[in-house]
């Protein structure tokens, strides 16, 4: 005679999302109880089998047809699986962290989120069966992680300007993105709220000065922080005093700064637009003569009969060592 056994889920706490039957050999013709705000998913060998949903349901192969497939590993009338119980209500989980912004400014953040379990057996597949992971304890460490490391991506992809401030916007924005990371391990994402998003007091100054009308254009901020982080090469133990240094701005225009605090000065060539240092006598790029400033006198140019480099009043080319006089 077939065993009488009744699988089901018992005392299921409102916040418990899953529960592991503790006893893997089932008997066929066994009673598996599923209440109706659950599920009751088959697993075998690290995959989800089936999915049985709200009801009684006597275990056999009319009623449960992808199980026939284990008829072959049956002893006597019992067979090997485990049952994983999976709630279909709302949970709510807080996060909290640290990360970046596109221009580097630090953010320090904290908030709530709401899911539920969307598709069950994806999520015993990704979440239950991939980490190991059958407990609502060990399910909400593994989804906290896993939710963290999706927002400070999405984070590090917008601007200070665009989430400082702007809670709901930003909620809004990060919902809206992690919303995909989270249907592929067969969760909803039903919502998001941050309560809080700072940054350090220099950011929320240049913010602040930015917004007050101080300084117009995008990428203020990031041009802030490269000068800060220029600076700190500069103060550097190895950095050569009064050595130039390029720092990359944004869109990549090249700006000249100083370790000495000095501001470059240059001059434009009138015949082919290139930038030279402002002594310059010949362009750099073309050769074109500068003219000669108010009260210096003028006097033919002298070039290396060797190689053609202007050499002014050297004894010697500066570019091949030819001794001139």
């Amino acid at each position: 005679m077939l065993g009488r056994e009744v699988v089901e889920w018992k005392n299921a706490r409102k916040e418990d999302i899953v529960f592991k039957y503790p006893d893997e050999r089932l008997k066929w013709g066994a009673t598996v109880i599923v209440k109706e705000n659950a599920w009751a998913v088959f697993f075998r060998d690290g995959k989800a089998l089936d999915v049985l949903q709200a009801g009684r349901h006597v275990l056999s192969t009319a009623d449960v047809p992808i199980l026939g497939g284990l008829v072959k590993v049956v002893t006597g009338n019992v067979f090997q699986a485990n049952i994983i119980f999976v709630s279909r209500s709302q949970f709510e989980g807080k996060f909290g962290g640290q990360g970046q912004t596109q221009e580097l400014a630090p953010l320090k953040f904290n908030g709530q989120y709401w899911f539920k379990v969307e598709n069950p057996q994806i999520f015993v597949n990704e979440v239950c069966g991939n980490q190991s992971v059958f407990t609502t304890d060990a399910v909400n460490d593994y989804l906290r992680g896993y939710f963290n490391e999706n927002l400070i991506t999405v984070l590090s992809s917008t601007t200070l300007r665009a989430v400082y401030g702007k809670l709901e916007e930003a909620s809004t924005t990060c919902k809206v993105k992690i919303r995909k990371d989270f249907a592929r391990v067969g969760l909803e994402l039903v919502d998001l709220k941050f309560n809080k998003i700072d940054t350090d007091e220099k950011f929320r100054d240049r913010l602040f000065f930015m917004q007050t009308g101080g300084v117009t254009g995008a990428g203020v901020i990031e041009s802030e922080t490269r000068k800060d982080i220029a600076k700190s090469i500069g103060a550097s133990p190895g950095a050569a005093t009064g050595a130039g240094m390029m720092i990359m701005g944004p869109g990549g225009m090249a700006q000249s700064g100083f370790t000495g605090g000095a501001t470059a000065q240059v001059k434009t060539c009138t015949k082919c637009g290139a930038q030279n240092p402002i002594n310059t006598k010949f362009c750099n790029n073309c050769g074109n003569k500068f003219p000669a400033p108010e009260g210096e006198a003028t006097s033919a140019p002298k070039f290396c009969p060797d190689c053609g480099t202007a050499t002014g009043n050297a004894k010697f080319c500066p570019n091949c060592g030819k001794k001139l006089v």
